[in-house]
C-alpha cells in the first residue's frame, strides 16, 4: 500500500524559524538585535523595535500618560508576556515587552522602568530543569563593560524598584538568589523542583496571603483564585533555620489552602506539595516578589470556568478576577512615589544632550556620566550673561571663601553652580523657567536633588544681573547656614 505523505496541517500557520546565531549588523555597520513581539496566537514577528519617538507617541495614546513603566521579558520559550502586559494595561500602567536580546545588547535599559517581569513559560525547554539555563544567563552573560543583568537587576532593586516573576520567572528569581535573599548576597537558598505529585499540573486553587507580609504586591488582599500550570513548583527549604527566618520574616507571603481557607499540604489544593504550603516568596525588602500560579490568567470573571453559575448567583458580582488586584496594587504603590522629573522642555539644565540631543541613559553609568560631563563643557561656552557675571563673582573663593563649580555634573543632572563642601546648588533661570511646563520639571528636578542631600536655591537672570549685591548676600547666609 502507497504511503500517504504527511501533510502540514493547513489549519496551523507556520511559526517562523529565527536564526539565533547573534546579532547581525546593518549596511552603516550598527548592531541589529531583533525585537520579537506577539502579533496575534502562536506568533513572533522579526519586525524590530519601534524608535523611542514612535513608541512614545503611542504610548501616550494607549495609556493617558501613566507614570507606571513596567518592562516585561519575552524570548527564549517564555510565553506569557501578553497576558502580563495586559495585566499592567488593565491596572493603568504602561507595559512594554521585549526580547531579552534587547536587554543583554544594551538596546533597552531596565533603569529606565519601576517594574521588571519576569513571565512564564518554558524558557529554553526547561532542558536543565526549569529556570536554570535563564538563571545562569543573567547571573555570567558579561556585556561590553563587564556588568551582568544580575549586577544591574541589583542595583535596580537597591534604586527601590520593584522585580515580579510568575511560573517560570518565579523559577528564574530563586535559581538567582533573587529570592528569598536573606543573606543578601543572592545565592540560592532555596530551590522548586518536580511536584510531588510527579505530573504536570494544570487546576485552580485557592491561596492566602500571609498578614504579616511586608509586600506592596499584596497589601490588601487576603485571599485570591488562580490557576497553576506547572511541573517543577514544588519549593524545598534546605535546614530548618533557613524554614524558620523564612517564616519569621513573613517571606512566604501566599500559601496553597483547602476549600475553609486554611493552608493544606493535602493533594489536589496543595498541587506540588511544597515546603510550607507555599506558593510565593518575596525578599526581605518586598519589592521582589514570585508565585507559581498564574494571577495574569484571571484577570476577568470571565476567564474562571465556574463564572457562568457564580455570576447566577450573584449577579452583582464584581467582573474582574482575582489577580488583577495584585497588578492594581503595585502600580498603585508605585505611582504613589515621587517619579524622577521628565526631560526639561527648554533641555536646558536637564539630562539632553549636545546640542539637544537628548543622551541614552543605559546601565553604563560610565558611558552616560561622560555624555553629561562633554554636555557640561558645552553648556560653559554657551552660558547665558547671567550665569557669565555670577560666576565672575563666584569663583576662586571670592564669595567667603567658598568653592564653586560651574556646570557640575549630579547623577543625571546638570547644575548651574554648586559648593560641594555645603551641599548648595544655585540656579540661574531664564523667562522660560516661568512657563508651566518648565516649572513643574523645576520643581520635580529640585525634588530629587534634595532626596540626594543637596539645597537649591534659584534666581533670575534680572535678579543676578540688577540686584547683584541682594543675590551675593543671600548665597552667603545660605551657605553659613548650611551644616
Amino acid at each position: 500500500m502507497e504511503e500517504q505523505p504527511k501533510l502540514p496541517d493547513l489549519n496551523t500557520p507556520p511559526r517562523p524559524q529565527h536564526d539565533h546565531s547573534g546579532p547581525t549588523t546593518d549596511a552603516d555597520g550598527n548592531l541589529q538585535v531583533l525585537g520579537f513581539k506577539s502579533v496575534d496566537a502562536g506568533h513572533e514577528t522579526t519586525e524590530p523595535l519601534k524608535g523611542a519617538e514612535e513608541q512614545a507617541d503611542n504610548r501616550q495614546l494607549a495609556t493617558g500618560n501613566s507614570t507606571v513603566r513596567a518592562l516585561i521579558l519575552t524570548g527564549f520559550g517564555i510565553n506569557c508576556e501578553e497576558e502580563f502586559a495586559a495585566a499592567y494595561k488593565l491596572a493603568g500602567a504602561e507595559p512594554t515587552i521585549v526580547h531579552l536580546n534587547q536587554v543583554l545588547h544594551g538596546h533597552v535599559s531596565i533603569h529606565n522602568y519601576d517594574i521588571l517581569n519576569f513571565p512564564g513559560g518554558f524558557s529554553f525547554g526547561d532542558d536543565l530543569g526549569s529556570g536554570v539555563v535563564l538563571a545562569n544567563k543573567l547571573r555570567y552573560r558579561k556585556n561590553a563593560e563587564g556588568r551582568t543583568l544580575l549586577d544591574d537587576i541589583k542595583q535596580f532593586i537597591a534604586n527601590g524598584k520593584f522585580v515580579m516573576g510568575i511560573c517560570n520567572g518565579f523559577q528564574v528569581l530563586v535559581k538567582l538568589g533573587l529570592l528569598p535573599n536573606l543573606s543578601g548576597n543572592v545565592t540560592p537558598e532555596v530551590t522548586l523542583t518536580h511536584n510531588a505529585s510527579g505530573r504536570y499540573e494544570d487546576r485552580w486553587v485557592r491561596l492566602k496571603v500571609n498578614p504579616k507580609s511586608n509586600s506592596p504586591f499584596l497589601k490588601g488582599i487576603d485571599s485570591m483564585e488562580v490557576p497553576v500550570r506547572h511541573g517543577e513548583g514544588r519549593l524545598i527549604i534546605k535546614g530548618e533555620e533557613t524554614l524558620a527566618e523564612i517564616e519569621a520574616r513573613a517571606l512566604n507571603c501566599l500559601a496553597y489552602t483547602d476549600f475553609d481557607g486554611s493552608p493544606t499540604d493535602v493533594y489536589p489544593h496543595n498541587p506540588n506539595g511544597a515546603d510550607l504550603n507555599c506558593a510565593g516568596l518575596t525578599d526581605t525588602t518586598g519589592q521582589v516578589f514570585g508565585l507559581m500560579p498564574h494571577p495574569e490568567a484571571f484577570l476577568s470573571l470571565y476567564n474562571h470556568p465556574d463564572w457562568a453559575r457564580r455570576k447566577r448567583a450573584n449577579p452583582s458580582l464584581s467582573e474582574e478576577g482575582d489577580g488583577l488586584r495584585l497588578f492594581r496594587n503595585i502600580v498603585e504603590h508605585v505611582a504613589s512615589w515621587p517619579h524622577p522629573p521628565a526631560p526639561s522642555p527648554s533641555e536646558r539644565g536637564s539630562h539632553g544632550g549636545v546640542q539637544g540631543q537628548p543622551l541614552h541613559l543605559t546601565a553604563n553609568k560610565e558611558a552616560w556620566f561622560k555624555g553629561l560631563k562633554e554636555h557640561g563643557a558645552e553648556m560653559r561656552k554657551q552660558a547665558t550673561e547671567a550665569e557669565d557675571f555670577l560666576w565672575e563673582q563666584l569663583r576662586n573663593r571670592q564669595l567667603g571663601g567658598y568653592k564653586f563649580r560651574r556646570q557640575h555634573t549630579i547623577e543625571n543632572f546638570i547644575v548651574d553652580f554648586i559648593c560641594l563642601e555645603k551641599h548648595l546648588i544655585i540656579e540661574v533661570d531664564g523667562g522660560v523657567h516661568g512657563e508651566a511646563d518648565q516649572a513643574e520639571y523645576d520643581a520635580g528636578r529640585t525634588h530629587e536633588l534634595e532626596a540626594l542631600g543637596y539645597r537649591v536655591i534659584r534666581f533670575q537672570n534680572e535678579q543676578v544681573l540688577t540686584q547683584t549685591s541682594e543675590v551675593l548676600q543671600e548665597i552667603y547666609q545660605t551657605l553659613e547656614q548650611s551644616v
